[in-house]
């Protein structure tokens, strides 16, 4: 049972380190603070589940760094590629997309990314992973069980925040596929530079004094709209950690939520 809890808060600590790692490389690419990630804390379960991986299987290689940086690139690949398409499968989407990088599979994966993985892998048998169990071992066994069972309740919490978030998204998104259709069948084209709250409420305004079934239907239409543009910080936090997130079915209205979430417009 001891066991149990020292690879769980090996877990914690992995899933926090990478998301250390993660928000800095991406907040440098993107100049800015992002908040990259699955869910909405400090935590990247994937790099959580891949350091495990990586510390089971190769804990009898230490010292050999080809064969950790060779097993750590391959393994970790495996696990990226594996969670792509989980969670593209789940939710219909793809979160990440590297077709525009050099030697990539499917997008799921790339060379680069991998490289960098077999690297962190080194560093994680070599020198991280020691120093980890070190400072658990230290740990006294009443204090550790509480500082899992604390850290699995808010793991649980934060999934299902994330998953509520992912429902109403969909939802969104739904009404959005509603507004496009209404929208082409009194004759205004989808073609808006900007699919704003107050460029679609110009247009439906230029229409409204037409006649009375239009007006109807215009301010139906404009309740739609104030139904997607509903804020949601957690639905903006995941579309700017993956802003190369497509829809399957529904890559239009996504790309027109993420103008109407970033509309100022009150």
């Amino acid at each position: 049972m001891d066991l149990l809890y020292k690879y769980t808060l090996y877990f914690f600590i992995y899933a926090f380190l990478g998301w250390c790692c993660e928000t800095i490389y991406c907040s440098i690419g993107n100049r800015k603070v992002t908040n990259r990630g699955f869910l909405n804390g400090p935590i990247c379960p994937i790099y959580g589940l891949g350091a495990l991986t990586v510390v089971f299987m190769l804990k009898g290689y230490t010292g050999d760094i080809v064969v950790i940086f060779t097993m750590g690139l391959v393994m970790t690949s495996a696990l990226e590629y594996a969670t792509g398409t989980i969670l593209e499968f789940l939710f219909h989407s793809t979160w990440w997309d590297y077709s525009n990088r050099m030697f990539n599979i499917n997008g799921r994966v790339c060379l680069k990314n991998s490289i960098l993985f077999g690297i962190m892998s080194i560093l994680l048998m070599e020198i991280i992973h020691p120093i980890v169990v070190n400072i658990v071992d230290t740990i006294n066994p009443i204090f550790m069980y509480l500082i899992v069972t604390v850290l699995m309740i808010y793991l649980i919490t934060d999934i299902s925040i994330t998953l509520n978030a992912l429902s109403k998204l969909h939802y969104k998104l739904d009404r959005l596929e509603e507004i496009i259709e209404d929208l082409s069948n009194i004759d205004i084209q989808v073609k808006l530079e900007r699919f704003t709250e107050e460029n679609l409420s110009k247009s439906l305004n230029n229409l409204r004094h037409k006649d009375e079934k239009i007006k109807s239907k215009s301010n139906e239409i404009y309740n739609k709209i104030l139904n997607v543009k509903e804020k949601s910080k957690v639905q903006k936090r995941l579309l700017k950690a993956f802003p190369n997130m497509n829809h399957k079915n529904k890559n239009k209205g996504l790309k027109y939520l993420k103008q109407i979430l970033k509309d100022k417009t009150k």
